[in-house]
């Protein structure tokens, strides 16, 4: 019996194993682009260059529309399978004028050098955001006070912990999920999750900002039909922190339809 359930777990540690082995490639499938891409950037964007410990990066500002100075400041964190340039054509779906939106792109996506992890992304994050304030030509307090964290999926969790460690004034969450952990043990089985070495942990980097004062507001949209990140890890974002964190669950929403219903958040 012993020797027969020895050969019966084989394939489960093959598994376990090659999931941990390949993790990076599963939760970072970005790439880079080649460089004739450079001819499909949108005029409305302007490259943002800057280096981390991961090499060149490149992430992208999108003036506001009234071509005015940018009265708020928008960083936006992409979905593990998103990049940069995806958000233009949605962003023009925003009623303020007034905005402006740093678009930032990881480590290794775009034309961005290296690999991601979650330190390497917040490197990336606070390196976006000072080549935006030396662009721009304003003191850190200014932008600090104008600056707001938008976030999709992955991005919710970049976006929190840039948060967790600079002053921003607003934070909308789309599709966020708890800790990566959990990810593991909903999107395999347990305890696969443990294997993760990727440690995101949105519960803790919004129980470090509930923390701040004045804390920033927090609004959380889901689609009730999501089935990469299940609604209920929002519900439990949210829970401990009624009348703080506002959480909006979208009938007939999916992971990717409640991108728009983020948006539509940002009007002034």
């Amino acid at each position: 019996m012993r020797f027969t359930s020895f050969f019966l777990l084989i394939p489960l540690a093959v598994v376990v194993l090659g999931m941990a082995a390949c993790q990076s490639r599963l939760i970072y499938p970005g790439q880079r682009y080649s460089q004739v891409m450079w001819e499909k950037v949108p005029a409305t964007l302007e490259p943002l260059r800057y280096e981390t410990s991961e090499g060149k990066q490149v992430s992208f500002w999108r003036k506001p529309s009234s071509g005015g100075e940018a009265k708020r400041i928008w960083l936006v964190c992409n979905g593990n399978g998103g990049y940069a340039l995806q958000w233009p054509e949605v962003l023009v779906m925003t009623r303020d004028r007034d905005a402006g939106y740093l678009l930032l792109e990881y480590p290794g996506y775009g034309f961005s050098e290296g690999s991601c992890s979650p330190e390497r992304i917040l490197a990336a994050s606070e390196a976006a955001v000072e080549a935006l304030r030396v662009h721009l030509g304003i003191e850190r307090a200014t932008l600090d006070a104008r600056l707001s964290v938008l976030g999709h999926s992955l991005g919710c969790a970049a976006g929190l912990q840039y948060a967790a460690r600079h002053p921003v004034q607003r934070i909308i969450l789309a599709a966020p999920f708890t800790t990566m952990v959990d990810m593991g043990h909903y999107t395999l089985f347990w305890p696969c999750g443990q294997l993760i070495w990727h440690r995101f942990d949105n519960v803790a980097r919004l129980a470090e900002i509930a923390q701040q004062s004045p804390r920033p507001a927090v609004e959380i949209v889901h689609g009730a039909d999501d089935t990469m990140i299940p609604p209920r890890m929002s519900e439990r974002l949210a829970a401990p922190y009624q009348g703080w964190v506002q959480r909006q669950l979208v009938p007939g929403g999916d992971h990717e339809s409640v991108v728009i219903d983020a948006v539509q958040l940002l009007k002034h």
